[in-house]
């Protein structure tokens, strides 16, 4: 599909409320917006207070942008409102202060350590 000057169509917007959440650990979800690769691409990611994504690597870095609560990455603590990009290698875990919903970009696939 393509608009009137041939470039290719937008896709419809997705919204928060309406996307399908996929159980990734005990208290996370994710839901694929762009999947790129398997396990890699653009998503939302939702935390239960006190949930953590464990120790991982991202070979590629990672981009994040904090909509709803607050999380701890690594020993940084960010909350809404808050974007944080972390660089290639890097190890971290991610920490649910309270109930939040990320936006995040993964270029490739996280190495679970």
């Amino acid at each position: 599909m393509s608009d009137s000057h041939g470039a290719p169509a937008a896709i419809p917007p997705i919204a928060l409320d309406a996307v399908d959440w996929i159980i990734v650990g005990s208290g996370v979800y994710l839901a694929p917006l762009n999947e790129v690769q398997e396990g890699a691409g653009t998503a939302f990611l939702r935390f239960d207070e006190g949930a953590v994504s464990h120790a991982h690597r991202h070979p590629a870095g990672e981009e994040m942008y904090v909509i709803s609560g607050r999380l701890k990455v690594g020993e940084t603590t960010i909350s809404a409102g808050d974007y944080l990009r972390t660089p290639a290698g890097v190890v971290h875990e991610v920490r649910a202060l309270t109930d939040a919903v990320a936006l995040i970009i993964v270029p490739e696939p996280l190495e679970f350590l």
